[in-house]
């Protein structure tokens, strides 16, 4: 029964997130943590690139993997325009060296960052797993995603291009985008 009502409170906190107007959008917490590489991410110099959905999984949860194998065609076709997808990993410590290998053999080109502490899985509140926010540029967290059930990647590519430039961001020979 608890569990029950925790996934209704997560329910109706994803509807409230993904139908509040722009001005009540909330701001997403920031973090910082090793990729799969050992390289430092940060949430903000993601964002100066694009819109960033962070998806909470890890390996037990085949939902999880399951969403993340089917935005790969989304991903695909919109990193140019500036998407970005963190792939969150909650998995303890102890299983670092088979999300590592698990992530190389799925060759997915998101960004796979370990939460082992689990800090940023708890300022995001996250219970369910999956578990996603799409945040803007601006780091505001403007549509939540719980759950996943096949074809709801249809649902979040309409998401991901309410934020996206109708064409992909002019960079320069550096890789910065005109205008920075």
């Amino acid at each position: 029964m608890k569990l029950a009502k925790t996934a209704l409170l997560a329910l109706f906190t994803a509807l409230w997130v993904s139908a509040a107007p722009p001005d009540d959008y909330k701001d997403a917490p920031k973090f910082s943590l090793r990729d799969v590489k050992g390289k430092t991410i940060v949430l903000d110099s993601l964002l100066k690139k694009g819109p960033v959905y962070v998806e909470c999984w890890d390996l037990p949860c085949v939902n999880c993997i399951a969403e993340l194998d089917a935005l790969r065609p989304t991903f695909d076709t919109l990193s140019a325009r500036g998407l970005q997808i963190v792939a969150l990993s909650v998995d303890k410590p102890a299983d670092e060296a088979k999300v590592k290998a698990f992530v190389t053999t799925k060759k997915w080109p998101y960004i796979c960052l370990l939460d082992q502490q689990q800090k940023v899985k708890a300022a995001y509140g996250i219970i369910i797993k999956p578990t996603a926010y799409l945040i803007n540029t601006a780091g505001k967290i403007v549509y939540t995603h719980i759950g996943y059930k096949k074809g709801d990647e249809v649902r979040i590519k309409q998401e991901f291009l309410k934020w996206l430039p109708e064409e992909p961001a002019e960079t320069d020979s550096a890789g910065t985008k005109s205008g920075e």
